[in-house]
Order: C-alpha cells, then structure tokens, then sequence
C-alpha cells in the first residue's frame, strides 16, 4: 500500500514537473493572433500593437491573421477549433462571445469552446456623416430622419453588435423608421459613408479618427456617459438628444483562447497581454485612437461577458432583434 502511495505520488509529482517546463518554455515558436475583423478596424489595431510589444516581451515573433466574415464569428469559430496549446491566440470583438449566439446558430460554443483571456479595451461608437454632408448634428439628422421614412440607412458592425443596439435604441425612443445595414467591420462602413452609399456610419471610434481630423468624415456624436478625451467638442448622443438613457453599451476588444489551453501557459499569456497593454505606448497609441484601456484578467472578463448576455438577451427580445 504504502508503495503505491509513493509511485501515485511520484507521478503527481514528475506531471506537475512536466507541465512548468513547458510553461517555462513558453513560447518556443510563433504566437499567431487571429483577428476576426479587417485590416484598419480598432480590433486589427488593438491587435497589432499588442503583438509587436508581445514579441520583444517573449522573444518570439506573433503573427497577425485576419480571418473577417460575420461580424467575428469565423474568427472566432476558427480559434474554437485551433489546437489548445497557447500558440493561437483570438483577438474579437463583443459580439462574436457576447451576442451572436442569442441571434441564430454560430459554429461553437462562446463560453464552453472558447476562454476569456484579457479584456483589451473598451470603445465609444462613432456617430457620423460624410464630410460634407448637410447634417452638422444629431438634432439635424433625426428631423431628416422624420421626414423621410425608410430613406436614412446606417451602417453597423454587424447585426446585434453594441453599435446596432445603440442605434436601434435612438431609433425607437424617436419612433423613426431608419434602415440598418449590418456590415463586417468598421473599414469598409468608413468607406460606404464617404462614398455616400450608407448616410450615417456607426463603427467603433478608433479606425475613423484620421478620417475625421481630416475632413472626409464628420463626427456628430460618441455613445457614452462622457466626451472623448481626442475629440471634447464633440458631445455624447445623450447630450446631444437631451435624452439621459441614451448613453450606450462600449464595445471591448478582447483576447480569448481555445478552450483548454494548460493553465500555465493561459496564465503566462494572460500575464504578458495585460504587460503589453500596460506598455506606455500601446496605451498612448491606443487612447489617441479613443480606445481606453481596461486590460481586465480572465475571471472578471468572463464574469463580465456572461452578464453582458444576459443584458443583451433582454434587449433582443424587446426590441425583436434576430
């Protein structure tokens, strides 16, 4: 008996050994980060920065892979299917974990296939018209709105996606007949808004401040309880509407992995994201872009997400969104 107690024990003890040098030998190749949105959108940016601070921090280097298509999901479906072994990295939006799921049939599991890893970021939605547009606030798009029913479309990031739910939200409280356009990333919403096939944008701020501080785009208002820091003349919708409630839900960006990972190495990786967010760079980067960073560790990001699902379940079934 007491010979196989020490053979038990001895076996605990050379696994326990086994799993801290992989850890400590971790990474011994390249990270890959897949994006689930394109090139030039806040989650590539939030991405790309924290893969080059990641790679001088590991010594290894960590690829950018953007794998875009329905609003995150096959990104996101890609990383659910991906080895479990810390070498693959998801790098998504709220939508894709948070709300996907209560809309229709998505190929895995958000919380039994995938893990919370690092809440990267949070993100205002954008409010905005063309550059020349004859709308200089809210106040004149909502009366034009009015008085052509079914003739203003805005684009969003996405069916149920935080910037779809917050347009729909000032559509109902203003009983406005708008049409949404559900796109795959805030790039190509710029893109149609300047190009005058959409006439209101609705995208996460960061992608489209270069093209407002320019002039092609116009900015009309940011979603949130306080201005943006980039652009403080500009006011939030509530204050622009005089209507306190309509303040918004921000958008995260995240880092999630494949369910499974060893736990040493989620707990490595959870460590050095939330060092390369810290990095003063990426956190100057990301706040010039209007990005705040939260960089919130794994078990309140998926404490945090669970609740945002319920949040948003109720809001789906009031408003009949599917």
């Amino acid at each position: 008996m007491k010979r196989i107690a020490v053979s038990i024990l001895f076996g605990l003890a050379t696994a326990l050994s086994a799993a801290c040098a992989v850890a400590q030998g971790f990474p011994s190749q390249p990270i890959r980060f897949i994006v689930s949105f394109p090139p030039g959108g806040g989650v590539d940016l939030m991405g790309r920065l924290v893969a080059n601070a990641l790679s001088e921090q590991v010594g290894q280097p960590v690829v950018v892979d953007n794998r875009s298509g329905a609003a995150g999901v096959v990104g996101s479906a890609a990383v659910a299917r991906a080895a479990p072994d810390g070498y693959t990295v998801l790098v998504t939006g709220d939508l894709a974990i948070t709300q996907a799921h209560l809309l229709g049939s998505i190929p895995y599991d958000p919380y039994k296939e995938l893990e919370a890893l690092v809440k990267g970021a949070t993100v205002p939605t954008a409010v905005l018209v063309r550059g020349d547009s004859p709308f200089k606030t809210i106040k004149d798009l909502l009366d034009h709105a009015r008085a052509n029913p079914g003739k203003v479309t805005w684009g969003t990031p996405g069916q149920g996606s935080s910037m779809h739910v917050e347009m729909e939200l000032l559509k109902e409280h203003f009983g406005l007949d708008i049409v949404n356009v559900p796109y795959k990333g805030a790039a190509p919403i710029m893109m149609d808004t300047m190009g005058g096939q959409i006439t209101v944008g609705a995208p996460g701020l960061p992608p489209v401040i270069g093209n407002v501080r320019s002039g092609k785009l116009r900015l009309l208002a940011v979603w949130g309880s306080a201005r943006v820091a980039a652009f403080p003349e500009v006011p939030t919708v509530s204050e622009a509407t005089g209507v306190a409630s309509l303040v918004g839900y921000p958008t995260w960006y995240g880092f999630l992995l494949p369910a499974g990972v060893p736990k040493d190495i989620s707990a490595r990786l959870e460590a050095e994201i939330v060092r390369a967010l810290r990095n003063p760079e990426v956190t100057r980067k990301l706040a010039e872009s209007g990005a705040t960073v939260s960089a919130q560790r794994s078990r309140e990001f998926d404490a945090a997400n669970r609740a945002q699902t319920a949040a948003f379940a109720a809001i789906f079934k009031k408003l009949q969104i599917k």
